[in-house]
């Protein structure tokens, strides 16, 4: 009978150390994968912003003044994408247990801020957006907003 128990134990312990180093490595490819859609998205965030700012750069009326909010708030989104790219990064080259914990933890904290940050420069983006009103700088800050919202979309399932 104890000898029943003490199989079990084993069974249960190995069968949890199993689950947790699957589960580790699922969350090391899933962030791999997170890199390569945001890289995507964050040369798409920079097109969209030299387009708009070069569409804006002659005008100086109110437009270009929320042109150029619609910018600086894309620039502070794209600061803090850096930072979950550079954590992101080295989440997915670590090899020791004890420091994949320990990055995947400042992963998350890094994608909450992202979160965050992303959350009031879509709001800022969106105030601003009806003040543009020529047509190719609208459909700029139209896709600088829509990149923007994709990218938090993207990371939000990490912030957990």
């Amino acid at each position: 009978m104890q000898l029943r128990m003490i199989v079990a134990t084993v069974l249960l312990i190995a069968l949890d150390l199993a689950a947790a180093t699957s589960a580790r490595a699922q969350s090391v490819a899933d962030a791999d994968n997170a890199m390569h859609a945001m890289e995507l998205r964050m040369r798409a965030l920079v097109t969209a912003r030299k387009n708009l700012q070069h569409v804006e750069s002659l005008r100086q009326d109110p437009e270009a003044n929320a042109a150029r909010d619609i910018a600086d708030a894309e620039t502070s989104v794209f600061s803090d994408a850096v930072k979950v790219f550079t954590v992101g990064f080295i989440v997915t080259g670590i090899k020791c247990p004890e420091d994949l914990r320990f990055t995947q933890q400042q992963f998350v904290l890094v994608v909450k801020s992202f979160v965050a940050t992303a959350d009031t420069e879509i709001a800022r983006i969106n105030q601003n957006l009806p003040a543009v009103a020529a047509t190719a700088a609208h459909a700029e800050a139209v896709s600088i907003r829509d990149l923007i919202v994709d990218l938090r979309d993207l990371l939000k399932p990490f912030a957990t």
